[in-house]
Formats: structure tokens, sequence, C-alpha cells
């Protein structure tokens, strides 16, 4: 995938993926290569484990940021208003988010898989968001935007799960739970990649706007429309007057 992604330059366009990506990539290296070793049960690599965790939430995060600003720059005033919805959703589930394991902070179980799972929960809830201002306003997703932005979902979705029950139970190596995880990585990862494979090459779409043309046989009839409402409105208040 990485190699498609340089191949057709898509790095342009999804700049903070590409970076996730490689990201995944040299962690996944070092993880295998620590559980190996003596090092793999100490305290200190479950801090690093867990911080490395959080940074490629928020490179999933960005990319959240970085597709949604792209296919709305071309409807200004819908991008302004998602700007601000998804800017307060985002500042409600982090303070949702600090409030539940500041609540913890005694046990550091609890507190990282916690926080693991409101941090994964507010992607899930800005995603849904980012989708519901698309569909509401009818604004066409590109596929690899799409398609990006579902798989985002899948693993977010079954990281809130697997959280949640790992605060409830030990979850083992090579248990259900255990295999669930990594199966949250390998679906994301096939639909990823089937979008840059499938649709990298292709441009993002124009906006779909109305035709010039459209307003000016429109705009005559919307001012008689408006004098009549204006001419109504003055009537009133006259009559109020006297």
């Amino acid at each position: 995938m990485i190699s498609i992604i340089v191949h057709r330059k898509a790095y342009r366009r999804l700049f903070f993926f590409t970076i996730y990506l490689a990201a995944n990539i040299i962690w996944g290296v070092l993880w295998r290569y620590v559980s190996r070793t003596p090092a793999f049960y100490l305290l200190t690599w479950l801090y690093i484990y867990w911080s490395v965790e959080l940074l490629l939430s928020i490179l999933r995060l960005l990319t959240i940021a970085e597709i949604a600003r792209r296919f709305l720059r071309g409807y200004p005033a819908i991008r302004a208003f998602a700007s601000r919805l998804l800017t307060g959703v985002a500042a409600a589930l982090l303070l949702w988010t600090t409030y539940s394991v500041i609540h913890n902070l005694h046990h550091i179980r609890r507190f990282i898989l916690l926080g693991d799972q409101r941090f994964e929960c507010m992607q899930v809830v800005l995603l849904l968001t980012l989708l519901i201002i698309g569909a509401y306003y009818r604004i066409q997703i590109p596929p690899l935007y799409r398609l990006i932005l579902i798989g985002i979902g899948v693993y977010s979705s079954i990281q809130v799960a697997n959280n949640g029950l790992g605060m409830l139970l030990t979850i083992l190596p090579n248990s259900i739970f255990d295999y669930l995880r990594r199966g949250a990585s390998m679906v994301s990862l096939v639909i990823w990649t089937y979008a840059v494979w499938r649709w990298s090459a292709i441009p993002d779409p124009q906006p779909r706007l109305i035709p010039q043309s459209t307003y000016d046989r429109l705009s005559p009839e919307l001012h008689d429309r408006l004098q009549d409402l204006n001419d109504r409105l003055a009537g009133l208040v006259g009559q109020r007057s006297r």
C-alpha cells in the first residue's frame, strides 16, 4: 500500500494517513523485536507501548481532519459550519475523556484502557458526525476518502469494544479477544489497501454547484417574491403604527 501511495503520489492528498502507515510499519517491527526480549515485560515498555498507541490515534484524528478539509473545501459555508460543529464535539469528548481518566489515576491498567477507549470513541463519533453532515447536505465524498474513513471507523469501533472487555477481564495472548484486536487491524488494512489501489489514481472531483444560468433564470422571480414580502411587511408596520 505504501508503494502504491508513493508511485501514484497519493501522499499529497493523504499526508497524515501516509505518516500513519509508515509509523505503523516501524512500530510493528519494533514491537516484534522487543517482544522477544526481557524488556517486553518491564513497566517502562508498557508506558512506551501506550504512548505510541496514543500517537497513532492522534495521527488517525489528523487523517479525519485532513479528509474533511479536502472534500469540504468546495463548500465554504458548509465547511465553516462543519468545522465549528466538529470542534465543539471534539472538545466535549476530550473533556469527557479527561474527566474519566482523572478518576482512575490510582489504577494504572484501568487508567490506560479507559483513556484509550474514550479516545477511540471520539474518533467514531467524529466520523459519524462528518458522514452525517455529508449525507444531510448531499455532498459526494470521493470513494478513496470514504473507504479510508470507514476503515478507521471499523478499527476504532472494535478497539472500543476490546478496551471495554479489557477493563472487565485480562486479555491473554492468543485468546479470542487478542485475535479480535489483531483482526481489527487486518480488516482496516484490507479496506485501505483496496481504496488506495482502486481510487488513488482518480483525482478529486469538482463540487457539483448550481450553474450560473440557473441563478440568472431564477433571479427575477426571487426578486419579485422578496419585493412582495417587503411590501407586505411594510403594510403590517403601517397598520400597527396607526
